[in-house]
């Protein structure tokens, strides 16, 4: 089994749309409003990511969040992530 196997199966889009709602907004709160659902809910799932990885990807501030090194890599590969599955949508669309 490749080493990342177990990273890889407990990896869920819907956290790593939740990752870039709140480093857009740098807030629990904000992402929380933005995807409409409860902060709790978001606070769990970048908690679940950051199990998952081992690593933080946001340092909580009196001001909200700051994205760490570790959450600034996710998030470039996140973002490309859903680019290609927009990619893909649009080239099924074609066919």
């Amino acid at each position: 089994m490749h080493p990342d196997a177990r990273i890889e199966r407990r990896l869920k889009l819907r956290e790593l749309e939740t990752l870039l709602a709140v480093s857009q907004t740098g807030s629990m709160a904000k992402a929380a409003k933005l995807l409409s659902v409860s902060q709790p809910a978001v606070s769990k799932a970048i908690a679940e990511l950051e199990d998952t990885l081992g690593v933080p990807l946001f340092a909580r501030t009196a001001k909200g969040v700051e994205v760490t090194s570790y959450g600034r890599a996710l998030i470039k590969w996140a973002s490309a992530v859903f680019d290609d599955i927009r990619q893909g949508v649009k080239e099924i669309k074609f066919l």
